[in-house]
């Protein structure tokens, strides 16, 4: 088995991106505040929509003016570089089995939002962001990427290693003490920013055997008709038990060990289910570089901030989200807490 190349961004690179890493490592959260209301963003557009570089909110960041202007992302100090994430499971009773993918954009002609400098194109591929050049694109499940861009699959998908089945996978928790995965540990990998963070299951490799949701056999085909579940039902995560069996409960029927980007807090899909122009977006994009914790909106993070991201099981009908996220921006602020319903404490 083949994992995708995974260092931490900033070691290959000189001390200034390594002191950057550094900083960002010792960061801690600040006060609570509440998410905003959100106007989308389409990253991911199929053949025959606006492409993702487009002004408005169809384009890769959405809208500007009041402190939410854009800037040149050559500009940006090398702190501003990265995002740092960390993913823990509290479910005492099942492993999770988790496809996760970030999509950045060149920032250009074509994508005058993207987020990455033409010149840290090699920062991105050196922590393991396949280059997708202009001109070329790339098939990923129910999405069509179009270069020039920057995919990052988190272990091509796979979450067995060797003989220990569930070494790539994350544990259940112990007790009250969560089980943190092993890449996206308790101190945060460093990540060089996408525009988009999106959990979707591909269907290729081990992602295959557990794929539920219908897609699109050749999404950048324009000419393909065929019927694909809607973004916001496409796989994401799962609960399996100890014989890697999916984990699902009578209270939500057959499938729920399946989880999808409506139960995910964060995506358009969770923040907009009654607004069109929202509610079929699947990800979490980045916000415009002029964004605070304070004017950030529901589904955005932020440059030189963090993410935790926690996985919770909880049953009632109808269910809240099971994956949550606090974000924080360089200060620590809080910009969106975890959801209150799940009783998460600090």
């Amino acid at each position: 088995m083949r994992d995708v190349p995974r260092r931490r961004a900033g070691l290959a690179f000189g001390p200034s991106l390594w002191v950057a890493a550094a900083s960002l490592l010792a960061g801690c959260a600040g006060p609570i505040q509440g998410p905003a209301a959100f106007l989308p963003t389409t990253l991911f557009p199929r053949v025959g929509q606006a492409g993702g570089g487009t002004s408005g909110p169809t384009g890769p960041a959405g809208g500007a003016g009041g402190g939410r202007a854009n800037v040149d992302p050559c500009s940006e100090p090398d702190a501003r570089k990265f995002v740092r994430i960390s993913i823990r499971n509290l479910d005492p009773l099942d492993h999770i089995h988790y496809f996760l993918a970030f999509v950045a954009f060149v920032n250009g002609d074509q994508y005058p939002t993207g987020a990455v400098c033409p010149d840290d194109i090699d920062l991105y591929r050196s922590f393991g962001y396949e280059f997708i050049p202009e001109g070329q694109e790339r098939p990923f499940g129910a999405f069509c990427i179009r270069g020039p861009a920057l995919l990052y699959f988190h272990r091509a998908g796979q979450f067995r290693s060797g003989a220990q089945q569930f070494a790539s996978a994350i544990p259940p928790a112990q007790g009250s003490s969560p089980s943190f995965d092993a890449f996206f540990d308790s101190a945060g990998a460093l990540v060089p920013v996408p525009n988009s963070i999106l959990w979707h299951n591909p269907g290729t490799g081990e992602g295959g055997l557990l794929l539920v949701s219908r897609q699109a056999p050749s999404p950048c085909n324009a000419t393909n008709t065929a019927a694909v579940d809607p973004d916001c039902q496409q796989d994401a995560f799962y609960y399996v038990d100890q014989n890697d069996l999916q984990a699902g409960t009578n209270v939500l029927g057959a499938g729920a060990g399946r989880r999808v980007p409506n139960e995910i807090q964060g995506t358009g899909c969770e923040c907009g289910p009654f607004d069109p122009l929202l509610n079929t977006q699947a990800s979490q994009v980045l916000a415009p570089s002029g964004a605070t914790a304070s004017s950030v909106q529901c589904n955005e993070f932020l440059r030189g901030g963090a993410i935790e991201y926690v996985f919770i099981r909880d049953d009632r009908n109808p269910p809240i989200p099971q994956l949550l996220w606090r974000v924080t921006d360089s200060s620590g602020s809080i910009a969106h807490d975890f959801d209150a319903r799940a009783n998460i404490n600090p």
